[in-house]
């Protein structure tokens, strides 16, 4: 096996030098090298840009704390994200057992307002057949709205238009971001909405599980509410 100091010990009249790569490529294939060659690791200098000459050693080491820094961070990130989905997970449980609770729909939406409250955010309910002209929403008026935002997912969350907010909100807050989804499967009864003032708070990328779980709860209420109304009057 050819020796990286035989390789160095090219007579220079040759006209021939180790170029990159096949240094590169000794090493590589010869892993245990620096194990047989262990003094030379500490004569071994490289010139750093900020701390000037070193030693392989010292670069090492150095890409060994940056690694670990790199990985408490992350590990700190996961369990923030841990702890605020185990956070949203306590308040949408508790307010789906609110919801179950309530008998119509001004009772749901007190639910609903104290749920957002928490979280620092506003929210709306518009249903399309109320008679109630504070929670009414013409369908024909949603329905450009679900064929720009909603027809690649059921949940849209992003910024909207003035006049999308305005659909949705008495006052919507300016510049706010939202999230926004039809209550009902095959034939939507109506919108719930959440909005922050926070203009990133909701992305696209982010997960709507207790939404939606939320959602299905309400618009089965709702359900049951007109079908006792139906039937007892």
């Amino acid at each position: 096996m050819t020796d990286i100091y035989q390789l160095d010990a090219r007579p220079e009249e040759d006209g021939v030098s180790l170029t990159e790569q096949e240094v590169a490529g000794f090493l590589a294939a010869n892993p245990d090298f620096f194990i047989r060659n262990p003094d030379l690791l500490g004569r071994l200098q490289v010139h750093h840009h900020e701390r000037g000459v070193v030693s392989l050693v010292d670069i090492q080491l150095e890409r060994l704390r940056s690694q670990i820094v790199e990985q408490e961070e992350q590990m700190a990130a996961m369990v923030k994200a841990a702890l605020k989905n185990s956070d949203l997970f306590e308040r949408f449980s508790r307010a789906q057992l609110e919801l179950l609770q309530t008998h119509n729909i001004y009772q749901a939406l007190m639910v609903l307002e104290s749920l957002a409250d928490s979280m620092g955010l506003a929210v709306s309910l518009r249903l399309f057949d109320s008679f109630d002209e504070s929670l009414y929403l013409a369908r024909r008026s949603f329905d450009s709205f679900r064929c720009s935002r909603l027809s690649s997912r059921p949940v849209y969350l992003g910024r909207l238009r003035k006049q999308e907010s305005e659909m949705l909100f008495d006052e919507p807050p300016h510049l706010g971001s939202f999230v926004v989804l039809p209550l009902g499967n095959e034939r939507s009864i109506g919108v719930l909405s959440f909005a922050s003032a926070d203009g990133g708070h909701f992305q696209p990328e982010m997960d709507t599980l207790f939404v939606e779980q939320l959602a299905m709860v309400l618009t089965r209420l709702i359900h049951h509410w007109e079908y006792s109304r139906e039937v007892i009057g």
